[in-house]
């Protein structure tokens, strides 16, 4: 008789999928009836093939009907003109998956929420993983970790989605002092974005190119609540209240993301 699982296990199998990645982003797709496992895939798997697609074709069309699909990622939707096969949205809806269940959904701007929002208009129940199992896939999805929080130094691709993204910075892993930054209003054809933070808290690097070149952090004047930044551009970071900085500095901006750099300084 085949073993019968929970919502949650079959969460935390999609999960183990997910962890079989080599690239990322990580996905892992589980296909169930009755709580049966019918099907599992993963990114990678098979090159250049989505994990619920993978699950997918590994089974009949009598076996998909009213089955239900674990995600640890939003399901793609069709993105450019070129593309050769439909997305993973498409074939869900037309596959005969009665219910979806998704881990988060995915930052990327051109999908973020669109996968979800084609899945209910066309009448696929949507739901997601339990909230500890969120954050566990959040961790592990994508290149360079969690998009929220970020510690000491180095480098993050995050997007910029919507009205933008608040990130946490942390002086360091066993210093909890933090200073708080959003990005925004991301234009990629002006090949520029916005760095928020509090009202003053924010001054421009001038002329610096370098991290290696600011040996004053506080030197530079005009103090703002933003810095419209370009590519190669550098900004500071300190809160009044704040008893460190932090630097920042604009690697690459593309349509929907960008890629940063990072250092903290103590006060």
């Amino acid at each position: 008789m085949d073993k019968k699982h929970s919502r949650k296990n079959l969460m935390k199998v999609a999960i183990k999928e997910h962890l079989k990645c080599t690239e990322y982003p990580r996905v892992g797709a589980v296909i169930s009836k009755e709580g049966v496992i019918l099907s599992t895939g993963f990114r990678g798997e098979k090159s250049g093939i989505h994990a619920e697609r993978i699950a997918i074709e590994k089974l009949s069309s009598e076996e998909l009907n009213d089955s239900i699909l674990f995600t640890t990622l939003e399901p793609c939707i069709r993105v450019h003109n070129a593309q050769s096969i439909e997305s993973c949205s498409e074939l869900i809806i037309k596959s005969g998956i009665k219910e979806t269940i998704i881990g988060i959904l995915d930052p990327n701007g051109t999908v973020y929420s669109e996968g979800y929002k084609k899945l209910l208009e066309n009448n696929i129940r949507v739901t997601f993983f339990n909230k500890n199992l969120r954050v566990a896939i959040e961790e592990k999805s994508f290149e360079y970790g969690k998009i929220d929080k970020i510690v000491g130094h180095g480098k993050r691709r995050i997007p910029v989605v919507q009205s933008g993204i608040s990130i946490d910075i942390q002086f360091a892993e066993n210093d909890t002092r933090t200073i708080k930054i959003r990005w925004s209003t991301l234009q990629f054809h002006h090949g520029c974005v916005d760095l928020l933070g509090q009202n003053g808290s924010i001054r421009a690097a001038a002329g610096a190119s370098k991290f290696s070149d600011i040996t004053e952090p506080m030197i530079f004047r005009f103090q703002s609540h933003f810095a419209r930044m370009k590519k190669g551009e550098i900004a500071i970071v300190k809160p009044s209240d704040a008893s460190f900085c932090v630097l920042i500095k604009l690697l690459e901006i593309y349509e929907n993301d960008i890629l940063f750099q990072w250092e903290v300084r103590n006060d």
